[in-house]
């Protein structure tokens, strides 16, 4: 039989790792990309980062996802849209009689999927807390085009803000009680960027939007008031905070603290924030990065709605 000796020792050495992992856990990777072990400068709590290969054609993002994800299997609802694209719409909780609810889009980053969004932002269970209806955008072979980045969809010019649109109109068609003034947007990385791209497309459609390691890639339309928040780390080397040019993206983006001002200039009375965490590229949940954003991007969406019902009709082309 062990010594008591040996068996204090290994209690212990289960205790540190035990420790360990817990402090690890601190910011969650969602890379641009899947490979959580590979190492990115900038990374932060020991979680990797890398970006897909250019022109590679990923696992269907219907059915990948991080091994052990709590939700796996969980959340049913892939719909097909009449032009042949899909999202999932999760069955969503039973609703007061009369109520509107607001609706929660998430879209994922380049080469990542909806259930990893899942995973780290737990928005299901959050929707149904407060009510909500949420949905999950899948863009083509991961990717958005969000009118300069990234990948696929960016090369071949994908409508994706009008798949978005479309996205909006099935929702209410399958869910009663949508609130049309309270349609929000939220994603992590080439989703933030489409986030903030739809946002400054639609912005009488979308009432608010928070992204996590974005950009604004291109122009922004305006025309009417925005509403977005910003969460970036400091030590982000994927989509730099102080912007460059990422050749692997083949993308050049501005630093985030120009965003406040360059949206002002194209739509006037808008709200623009910008918070920021001192790790890398990763979705953070608290620890090291010292702020939770999931429930930080609840708080802001919570405070905007569309002054008025929307007026504009729901399919693609339509809107502004």
């Amino acid at each position: 039989m062990p010594s008591r000796r040996r068996v204090r020792l290994a209690a212990l050495v289960a205790g540190v790792l035990s420790l360990a992992a817990t402090a690890l856990g601190g910011c969650a990777g969602l890379g641009d990309g899947h490979d959580r072990t590979a190492a990115t400068p900038g990374a932060s709590a020991g979680v990797g980062v890398r970006t897909p290969t250019p022109g590679a054609t990923p696992a269907s993002p219907a059915t990948a996802g991080p091994p052990g994800a709590r939700h796996a299997g969980a959340l049913p609802g892939q719909v097909r849209l009449a032009g042949g694209r899909e999202y999932v719409l999760p069955t969503p909780a039973p609703a007061r009689a009369g109520a509107r609810r607001p609706l929660l889009l998430v879209l994922h980053s380049f080469g990542g999927t909806w259930r990893r969004m899942e995973y780290l932002g737990q928005f299901q269970a959050t929707a149904v807390r407060r009510g909500y209806v949420v949905a999950y955008g899948i863009g083509a072979r991961r990717s958005w085009n969000a009118a300069g980045c990234c990948g696929w969809s960016n090369a071949h010019h994908a409508k994706d803000v009008e798949y978005l649109v479309d996205v909006v109109a099935d929702v209410r068609r399958r869910v009663p009680g949508i609130d049309p003034r309270r349609v929000y947007l939220t994603g992590f990385s080439n989703g933030a960027m489409m986030t903030l791209h739809a946002l400054c497309e639609r912005p009488r459609l979308f009432a608010a939007g928070v992204g996590v390691a974005g950009a604004l890639v291109g122009r922004c339309r305006g025309g009417a008031p925005i509403h977005y928040l910003e969460i970036h780390g400091t030590s982000d080397a994927v989509v730099p905070y102080d912007g460059g040019r990422v050749d692997r993206l083949h993308a050049t983006f501005p630093p985030v603290s120009h965003l406040r001002g360059t949206i002002a200039v194209r739509a006037p009375g808008s709200v623009v924030e910008v918070r920021t965490h001192p790790c890398g590229h990763v979705w953070p949940v608290g620890g090291r990065c010292r702020l939770d954003a999931a429930a930080i991007g609840w708080d802001f969406l919570r405070r905007y709605a569309l002054p008025s019902p929307a007026h504009q009709v729901y399919r693609a082309g339509t809107g502004r």
